[in-house]
């Protein structure tokens, strides 16, 4: 059992769930207000739709995991021969019985809403050509890996109804075209990006100038999250309510602010010496921070949008961690 959690990466399941509920509450709140009541109400109205999106957007995620290892086998039999199919610990003709399930299970469950079975679609082709074309390729690679996970973000604004999707891409009715880059699904593809760029390197000769792009694309993406944050309605709204509603904004900026440092010292940290030393071993260790980063990068958008949302995401924080450690991959 221990080998197939390995082999499905389930500590990512994590990070799914934070894009999830990143992806609804920047679109539920993209044109202002603070009352979490109607957003409730959305979900108690309709939580089958929350719950297919979910269960979909999970699926993708480990169909993208089993079809990765399979299609890397061969090479992973020289490379890393201790990893659950390689090592022979979980049978190859189970694997490929168990990734055709759950891709056709993805497709199914997101059929149950509306426009979800042609969404489902388009994320699943580009998982697929990820893990059989363009893995190969550098950066188009990590370019195709960036978008599955953006394409599944918007994907996940399905769990509000279609009609969410203009508000979470586009970042409001009333949105400009510079607007656009500040929508969470960009954010977030910018970021796996640059990360999945930089997790080529631990595999493959490259010049340190790439290291330094894929950094960059990463930094750019807690740029836009930053920029989300100091252009938050509730600054404003929280500011002219009187009361403690000063107070609420100063606390809830500063705790937005403390995840943001929190991400630039946990994925920073490592970067930095890996830039400096140029070794490989550091890659490795900044990829690691990066995938813990995403809850981070989650919880500091979501905090743009509602500050309550962003204490919630945090909360998986620990479950990833702990995952990671217990759960880990030769």
């Amino acid at each position: 059992m221990l080998d197939w959690l390995r082999l499905l990466r389930i500590s990512g399941l994590a990070t799914i769930a934070t894009n999830l509920a990143t992806a609804m509450v920047t679109a539920f709140y993209a044109d202002g207000g603070l009352d979490v009541k109607p957003f409730a109400a959305l979900i108690r109205n309709d939580p089958a739709r929350v719950f297919w999106v979910g269960l979909a957007g999970a699926f993708l995620y480990l169909t993208g995991m089993v079809w990765n290892d399979l299609n890397d086998v061969d090479r992973d039999r020289l490379l890393k021969p201790r990893r659950p199919l390689p090592s022979g610990r979980v049978n190859l003709a189970t694997a490929y019985v168990v990734g055709i399930l759950l891709a056709v299970g993805a497709w199914l469950a997101a059929s149950r809403v509306e426009h979800g079975f042609d969404a489902a679609g388009v994320v699943l082709a580009l998982i697929l050509l990820y893990d059989f074309t363009t893995k190969s390729v550098p950066v188009l690679g990590s370019l195709t890996m960036g978008l599955v996970r953006a394409g599944n973000a918007a994907f996940a604004l399905l769990a509000l109804g279609s009609d969410y999707l203009n508000m979470g891409v586009f970042h409001g009715v009333n949105a400009t075209p510079a607007d656009w880059l500040l929508a969470y699904p960009v954010i977030l593809g910018l970021y796996i990006f640059g990360l999945t760029w930089i997790s080529e390197l631990e595999s493959r000769n490259a010049k340190r100038w790439e290291l330094l792009a894929g950094g960059a694309l990463v930094a750019t993406a807690i740029g836009l999250a930053l920029t989300r944050l100091g252009s938050a309605h509730w600054l404003g709204y929280l500011y002219r309510s009187g009361g403690a509603g000063p107070v609420l904004m100063v606390v809830s900026l500063v705790f937005g602010l403390a995840i943001a440092g929190g991400l630039l010292v946990l994925v920073g940290k490592p970067y930095v010496q890996a830039v400096r030393s140029g070794r490989q071993v550091l890659v490795g260790a900044t990829v690691g921070a990066g995938l813990a980063g995403i809850i981070l990068l989650d919880a500091l958008v979501a905090c743009s949008a509602h500050p309550l949302a962003a204490l919630l995401i945090l909360l998986m924080y620990p479950l990833f961690r702990g995952l990671s450690r217990l759960i880990r991959m030769d």
